[in-house]
Protein backbone atom coordinates (compact mmCIF):
# COMPACT_ATOMS: atom_id res chain seq x y z
CA UNK A 1 0.00 0.00 0.00
CA UNK A 2 1.09 3.41 -0.71
CA UNK A 3 2.27 5.36 2.24
CA UNK A 4 0.19 8.68 1.26
CA UNK A 5 -2.81 6.29 1.65
CA UNK A 6 -1.57 4.60 4.69
CA UNK A 7 -0.92 7.82 6.53
CA UNK A 8 -4.89 8.59 4.74
CA UNK A 9 -6.57 5.76 6.61
CA UNK A 10 -4.23 5.78 10.11
CA UNK A 11 -5.34 9.81 10.05
CA UNK A 12 -8.88 8.78 9.42
CA UNK A 13 -9.03 6.34 12.16
CA UNK A 14 -7.28 9.11 14.48
CA UNK A 15 -9.92 11.70 13.62
CA UNK A 16 -12.91 9.72 14.16
CA UNK A 17 -12.02 8.10 17.28
CA UNK A 18 -11.07 11.21 18.54
CA UNK A 19 -14.65 12.84 17.68
CA UNK A 20 -15.97 9.54 19.63
CA UNK A 21 -13.94 10.09 22.74
CA UNK A 22 -15.05 13.67 22.74
CA UNK A 23 -18.77 12.79 22.26
CA UNK A 24 -18.61 10.11 25.03
CA UNK A 25 -16.49 12.75 27.37
CA UNK A 26 -19.53 15.17 26.64
CA UNK A 27 -22.10 12.49 27.42
CA UNK A 28 -20.23 12.30 30.89
CA UNK A 29 -20.08 15.67 31.57
CA UNK A 30 -24.20 16.63 30.69
CA UNK A 31 -25.07 13.69 33.38
CA UNK A 32 -24.94 16.40 36.30
CA UNK A 33 -27.75 18.17 34.89
CA UNK A 34 -29.77 15.14 34.11
CA UNK A 35 -29.73 13.90 37.96
CA UNK A 36 -33.44 12.91 38.04
CA UNK A 37 -33.67 10.86 35.09
CA UNK A 38 -33.29 6.96 35.15
CA UNK A 39 -30.12 5.04 34.77
CA UNK A 40 -31.43 4.28 31.25
CA UNK A 41 -31.66 7.41 30.10
CA UNK A 42 -28.49 8.25 31.43
CA UNK A 43 -26.71 5.49 29.33
CA UNK A 44 -28.70 6.40 26.39
CA UNK A 45 -27.84 9.90 26.41
CA UNK A 46 -24.12 8.69 26.90
CA UNK A 47 -24.31 6.52 24.18
CA UNK A 48 -25.89 9.85 21.98
CA UNK A 49 -23.35 11.60 22.56
CA UNK A 50 -21.09 9.04 21.67
CA UNK A 51 -22.48 7.96 18.39
CA UNK A 52 -23.14 11.67 17.78
CA UNK A 53 -19.20 12.29 18.27
CA UNK A 54 -18.17 9.60 15.81
CA UNK A 55 -20.63 10.73 12.95
CA UNK A 56 -18.70 14.07 13.40
CA UNK A 57 -15.88 12.74 13.49
CA UNK A 58 -16.67 10.86 10.56
CA UNK A 59 -17.21 13.94 8.59
CA UNK A 60 -14.28 15.86 9.27
CA UNK A 61 -12.11 12.77 8.90
CA UNK A 62 -11.48 13.07 5.26
CA UNK A 63 -10.90 16.82 5.03
CA UNK A 64 -8.74 16.80 8.04
CA UNK A 65 -6.98 13.80 6.95
CA UNK A 66 -6.48 14.85 3.46
CA UNK A 67 -4.99 17.95 4.97
CA UNK A 68 -2.72 16.71 7.12
CA UNK A 69 -1.27 14.43 4.71
CA UNK A 70 -0.24 16.98 2.34
CA UNK A 71 1.31 18.96 5.11
CA UNK A 72 3.43 16.36 6.03
CA UNK A 73 4.39 15.56 2.57
CA UNK A 74 5.00 19.01 1.96
CA UNK A 75 7.34 19.27 4.78
CA UNK A 76 8.94 16.11 3.61
CA UNK A 77 9.68 17.39 0.33
CA UNK A 78 11.07 20.90 2.25
CA UNK A 79 13.31 19.17 4.45
CA UNK A 80 14.58 17.43 1.29
CA UNK A 81 16.08 20.52 -0.44
CA UNK A 82 17.73 21.50 3.27
CA UNK A 83 21.49 21.35 3.70
CA UNK A 84 22.30 18.66 6.60
CA UNK A 85 23.71 21.69 8.84
CA UNK A 86 20.34 23.37 8.45
CA UNK A 87 18.74 20.13 9.71
CA UNK A 88 21.48 19.64 12.56
CA UNK A 89 21.39 23.37 14.12
CA UNK A 90 17.18 23.56 13.70
CA UNK A 91 17.11 20.44 15.75
CA UNK A 92 19.74 22.00 18.35
CA UNK A 93 17.21 24.95 18.06
CA UNK A 94 14.33 23.54 18.71
CA UNK A 95 15.67 21.56 21.51
CA UNK A 96 16.86 24.77 23.07
CA UNK A 97 13.35 26.27 22.44
CA UNK A 98 11.75 23.23 24.44
CA UNK A 99 13.95 23.72 27.25
CA UNK A 100 12.92 27.35 27.32
CA UNK A 101 9.58 26.40 27.34
CA UNK A 102 9.66 23.73 30.12
CA UNK A 103 10.93 26.74 32.13
CA UNK A 104 8.36 29.19 31.70
CA UNK A 105 5.60 26.39 32.02
CA UNK A 106 7.22 25.94 35.61
CA UNK A 107 6.24 29.82 36.16
CA UNK A 108 2.96 29.31 34.54
CA UNK A 109 2.09 26.10 36.47
CA UNK A 110 2.71 28.77 40.25
CA UNK A 111 -0.07 31.31 38.91
CA UNK A 112 -2.98 30.33 40.56
CA UNK A 113 -5.52 30.57 36.60
CA UNK A 114 -8.28 28.72 38.46
CA UNK A 115 -9.34 31.44 40.52
CA UNK A 116 -10.21 32.89 36.41
CA UNK A 117 -14.21 32.13 36.48
CA UNK A 118 -15.26 29.84 33.57
CA UNK A 119 -12.10 29.75 31.36
CA UNK A 120 -9.30 29.22 34.51
CA UNK A 121 -9.57 25.93 34.63
CA UNK A 122 -8.21 25.85 31.09
CA UNK A 123 -6.64 28.39 30.73
CA UNK A 124 -3.52 27.39 32.47
CA UNK A 125 -2.68 24.23 30.01
CA UNK A 126 -3.21 26.37 26.60
CA UNK A 127 -1.00 29.00 28.12
CA UNK A 128 1.35 25.83 28.37
CA UNK A 129 0.60 24.44 25.29
CA UNK A 130 1.02 27.76 23.34
CA UNK A 131 4.55 28.60 24.68
CA UNK A 132 5.50 25.17 23.85
CA UNK A 133 4.91 25.59 20.34
CA UNK A 134 6.37 29.70 20.01
CA UNK A 135 9.40 29.02 21.74
CA UNK A 136 10.18 25.71 19.82
CA UNK A 137 9.41 27.39 16.74
CA UNK A 138 11.29 30.43 17.71
CA UNK A 139 14.59 27.96 18.54
CA UNK A 140 13.94 26.02 15.30
CA UNK A 141 13.69 29.18 12.87
CA UNK A 142 17.00 30.68 14.94
CA UNK A 143 18.30 27.30 14.91
CA UNK A 144 18.42 27.26 10.50
CA UNK A 145 19.16 31.25 10.02
CA UNK A 146 22.49 30.45 12.23
CA UNK A 147 23.49 27.34 9.80
CA UNK A 148 23.16 30.07 6.71
CA UNK A 149 24.94 32.84 8.82
CA UNK A 150 28.43 34.41 7.13
CA UNK A 151 28.61 37.54 9.71
CA UNK A 152 26.53 38.67 12.93
CA UNK A 153 24.96 41.11 10.12
CA UNK A 154 23.51 38.70 7.97
CA UNK A 155 21.72 37.48 10.79
CA UNK A 156 19.40 40.42 10.72
CA UNK A 157 19.35 41.80 7.21
CA UNK A 158 15.89 40.22 6.52
CA UNK A 159 13.35 43.21 7.38
CA UNK A 160 10.12 43.91 5.41
CA UNK A 161 11.03 45.33 2.68
CA UNK A 162 12.94 43.83 -0.18
CA UNK A 163 16.12 44.45 -0.53
CA UNK A 164 18.14 45.42 -3.82
CA UNK A 165 19.85 42.24 -5.38
CA UNK A 166 23.80 42.18 -4.59
CA UNK A 167 24.63 39.23 -6.48
CA UNK A 168 23.86 37.33 -9.76
CA UNK A 169 24.65 34.04 -10.02
CA UNK A 170 25.04 32.75 -13.41
CA UNK A 171 23.98 29.37 -14.51
CA UNK A 172 25.60 27.24 -17.27
CA UNK A 173 22.81 27.70 -19.93
CA UNK A 174 23.36 31.69 -19.56
CA UNK A 175 27.22 30.82 -20.49
CA UNK A 176 26.75 29.03 -23.56
CA UNK A 177 23.59 31.14 -24.93
CA UNK A 178 26.02 33.69 -25.63
CA UNK A 179 22.96 36.61 -25.18
CA UNK A 180 24.88 37.79 -22.02
CA UNK A 181 27.32 40.70 -23.22
CA UNK A 182 24.58 42.35 -24.93
CA UNK A 183 22.15 43.13 -21.73
CA UNK A 184 24.72 43.69 -20.05
CA UNK A 185 25.84 46.47 -22.30
CA UNK A 186 22.58 48.05 -21.87
CA UNK A 187 23.04 48.38 -18.00
CA UNK A 188 19.72 46.33 -17.07
CA UNK A 189 21.13 43.70 -15.04
CA UNK A 190 21.12 44.55 -11.08
CA UNK A 191 23.58 43.57 -9.13
CA UNK A 192 27.55 42.12 -9.27
CA UNK A 193 27.73 38.72 -11.48
CA UNK A 194 28.99 36.25 -9.44
CA UNK A 195 30.05 32.53 -11.15
CA UNK A 196 30.38 29.61 -9.09
CA UNK A 197 33.29 26.95 -9.48
CA UNK A 198 30.90 24.39 -10.08
CA UNK A 199 29.24 26.34 -12.87
CA UNK A 200 33.46 26.28 -14.63
CA UNK A 201 33.73 22.77 -13.96
CA UNK A 202 30.19 21.90 -15.63
CA UNK A 203 31.33 23.99 -18.86
CA UNK A 204 35.09 21.78 -18.69
CA UNK A 205 32.93 18.89 -18.43
CA UNK A 206 30.84 20.21 -21.65
CA UNK A 207 34.04 21.68 -23.31
CA UNK A 208 35.73 17.77 -22.99
CA UNK A 209 32.75 15.86 -23.98
CA UNK A 210 33.10 13.51 -26.53
CA UNK A 211 29.66 14.54 -28.26
CA UNK A 212 30.54 17.25 -30.76
CA UNK A 213 27.49 19.13 -29.96
CA UNK A 214 28.21 19.28 -26.32
CA UNK A 215 32.13 20.19 -26.84
CA UNK A 216 31.41 23.11 -29.13
CA UNK A 217 28.85 24.55 -26.83
CA UNK A 218 31.32 24.03 -23.80
CA UNK A 219 34.20 25.60 -26.02
CA UNK A 220 32.33 28.32 -26.62
CA UNK A 221 31.21 29.21 -23.32
CA UNK A 222 35.04 29.18 -21.74
CA UNK A 223 35.43 31.60 -24.51
CA UNK A 224 32.32 33.73 -23.67
CA UNK A 225 33.86 34.23 -20.38
CA UNK A 226 37.20 34.89 -21.46
CA UNK A 227 36.23 37.71 -23.64
CA UNK A 228 33.58 39.17 -21.35
CA UNK A 229 35.82 39.62 -18.37
CA UNK A 230 37.85 42.30 -19.66
CA UNK A 231 34.48 44.68 -20.45
CA UNK A 232 32.36 43.09 -17.39
CA UNK A 233 34.57 41.75 -14.02
CA UNK A 234 32.69 39.25 -12.78
CA UNK A 235 33.76 37.10 -9.67
CA UNK A 236 34.39 33.33 -9.45
CA UNK A 237 33.66 31.94 -5.88
CA UNK A 238 35.39 28.36 -4.42
CA UNK A 239 32.85 27.66 -1.67
CA UNK A 240 31.89 24.43 -0.43
CA UNK A 241 28.21 24.18 -1.50
CA UNK A 242 25.80 20.61 -0.51
CA UNK A 243 23.80 19.38 -3.13
CA UNK A 244 23.49 16.81 -5.95
CA UNK A 245 24.69 18.34 -9.43
CA UNK A 246 24.96 21.65 -10.21
CA UNK A 247 21.35 23.07 -10.59
CA UNK A 248 20.94 22.01 -6.84
CA UNK A 249 24.10 24.11 -5.80
CA UNK A 250 22.78 26.78 -7.48
CA UNK A 251 19.30 26.94 -5.62
CA UNK A 252 21.42 26.29 -2.28
CA UNK A 253 24.00 28.93 -2.33
CA UNK A 254 20.83 31.41 -4.15
CA UNK A 255 18.74 30.72 -0.78
CA UNK A 256 21.63 31.10 1.51
CA UNK A 257 23.09 33.95 0.05
CA UNK A 258 19.93 35.77 -1.06
CA UNK A 259 21.56 36.48 -4.98
CA UNK A 260 19.45 36.17 -8.14
CA UNK A 261 19.90 33.02 -10.35
CA UNK A 262 20.21 34.20 -13.92
CA UNK A 263 19.45 30.87 -15.96
CA UNK A 264 17.79 29.83 -19.43
CA UNK A 265 16.94 26.24 -17.71
CA UNK A 266 13.37 26.28 -18.04
CA UNK A 267 13.06 23.45 -14.55
CA UNK A 268 15.40 25.41 -12.46
CA UNK A 269 13.47 27.96 -13.08
CA UNK A 270 10.41 26.50 -11.39
CA UNK A 271 12.74 24.61 -8.75
CA UNK A 272 13.90 28.32 -7.81
CA UNK A 273 10.52 29.87 -8.08
CA UNK A 274 8.79 27.38 -5.49
CA UNK A 275 11.58 28.20 -2.94
CA UNK A 276 10.92 31.85 -3.31
CA UNK A 277 14.19 33.27 -4.91
CA UNK A 278 14.40 35.59 -7.84
CA UNK A 279 14.99 34.20 -10.90
CA UNK A 280 16.16 36.08 -14.07
CA UNK A 281 15.64 34.21 -17.34
CA UNK A 282 16.64 35.92 -20.54
CA UNK A 283 14.62 34.16 -22.84
CA UNK A 284 11.32 35.32 -20.98
CA UNK A 285 12.85 39.07 -21.41
CA UNK A 286 13.23 38.31 -25.27
CA UNK A 287 9.52 37.20 -25.50
CA UNK A 288 8.88 40.14 -23.71
CA UNK A 289 10.59 42.76 -25.97
CA UNK A 290 9.33 41.12 -29.24
CA UNK A 291 7.07 43.63 -31.29
CA UNK A 292 3.43 43.27 -30.59
CA UNK A 293 1.59 43.44 -33.85
CA UNK A 294 -2.65 43.54 -34.15
CA UNK A 295 -4.52 42.14 -36.91
CA UNK A 296 -5.45 44.55 -39.31
CA UNK A 297 -1.66 45.93 -39.13
CA UNK A 298 0.08 46.52 -42.05
CA UNK A 299 3.75 45.33 -42.44
CA UNK A 300 6.74 46.10 -44.90
CA UNK A 301 8.38 42.45 -45.22
CA UNK A 302 11.21 40.80 -46.91
CA UNK A 303 9.95 37.26 -48.04
CA UNK A 304 12.82 34.60 -47.57
CA UNK A 305 11.86 31.22 -48.18
CA UNK A 306 8.58 29.03 -49.11
CA UNK A 307 6.27 28.22 -46.35
CA UNK A 308 4.79 24.89 -45.00
CA UNK A 309 1.45 25.48 -47.81
CA UNK A 310 2.67 25.42 -51.59
CA UNK A 311 1.56 29.17 -51.82
CA UNK A 312 2.80 30.60 -48.66
CA UNK A 313 6.05 33.16 -48.49
CA UNK A 314 7.93 33.36 -45.22
CA UNK A 315 9.59 36.58 -43.63
CA UNK A 316 10.97 37.21 -40.15
CA UNK A 317 11.62 40.12 -37.79
CA UNK A 318 14.49 41.26 -36.81
CA UNK A 319 13.93 39.36 -33.24
CA UNK A 320 12.99 36.07 -35.01
CA UNK A 321 9.85 35.79 -34.84
CA UNK A 322 8.34 34.37 -38.20
CA UNK A 323 5.77 35.86 -39.73
CA UNK A 324 3.77 33.48 -42.48
CA UNK A 325 2.19 35.68 -45.85
CA UNK A 326 -0.99 33.92 -47.86
CA UNK A 327 -0.06 34.02 -51.53
CA UNK A 328 3.32 35.22 -50.46
CA UNK A 329 5.41 32.08 -52.50
CA UNK A 330 5.68 34.17 -56.01
CA UNK A 331 7.30 37.13 -54.58
CA UNK A 332 9.80 35.31 -52.67
CA UNK A 333 13.36 37.70 -52.15
CA UNK A 334 11.38 40.33 -52.59
CA UNK A 335 9.78 43.67 -50.60
CA UNK A 336 5.94 43.49 -49.82
CA UNK A 337 3.04 44.74 -48.11
CA UNK A 338 1.16 42.81 -46.06
CA UNK A 339 -1.78 42.80 -43.59
CA UNK A 340 -1.84 40.67 -39.95
CA UNK A 341 -4.45 38.68 -40.01
CA UNK A 342 -3.75 36.30 -37.12
CA UNK A 343 -1.09 36.12 -33.93
CA UNK A 344 -0.19 32.37 -33.06
CA UNK A 345 1.66 32.27 -28.90
CA UNK A 346 3.06 28.88 -29.48
CA UNK A 347 5.82 27.24 -26.68
CA UNK A 348 8.53 28.30 -28.91
CA UNK A 349 6.90 31.92 -28.96
CA UNK A 350 5.01 34.03 -31.69
CA UNK A 351 3.86 33.19 -34.90
CA UNK A 352 2.31 36.01 -37.50
CA UNK A 353 -0.28 35.25 -40.33
CA UNK A 354 -0.82 37.89 -42.49
CA UNK A 355 -2.45 37.91 -46.08
CA UNK A 356 -0.26 39.96 -49.04
CA UNK A 357 -1.27 43.43 -50.73
CA UNK A 358 0.98 45.18 -52.56
CA UNK A 359 4.49 44.71 -53.86
CA UNK A 360 7.21 47.61 -53.42
CA UNK A 361 9.37 47.58 -56.21
CA UNK A 362 13.42 48.52 -56.23
CA UNK A 363 12.25 52.39 -56.45
CA UNK A 364 10.27 51.80 -53.21
CA UNK A 365 7.25 52.78 -55.07
CA UNK A 366 4.01 50.53 -54.14
CA UNK A 367 2.90 48.57 -56.92
CA UNK A 368 -1.46 46.90 -57.16
CA UNK A 369 -2.25 43.69 -54.93
CA UNK A 370 -1.43 40.71 -57.51
CA UNK A 371 -4.37 38.38 -58.80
Amino acid sequence: MPVKQTVHRVLFGVVTSIGGILGFLLGIYCQRYLAGINQVTLYASVAAFTILGLVIGILMATPSAELTAATLEATATSLQTLALSEVIMGAVGLIIGLGVAFFVSLALQSIAFTSVPVVGVWLGPVLILFSAILFASLGAFMGYRVSALRSVKDFFDHRGEKAPIAQVLIDTSIIVDGRLGAVLETGFLPGKLVIPQFVLGELQLLADSEDPLKRVRGRRGLEFLEELRPLFPFEVVDEPVEGKGADQKLVKMARVSGAALLTNDYNLQKVAAVQGLKVLNLNQLAAALKPSVLPGQMLQLNLQREGKESHQGVAYFEDGTMVVVERGKPHIGQEVIAEVTSVMQTATGKMVFAKFRHLVDNGGAVSEESA
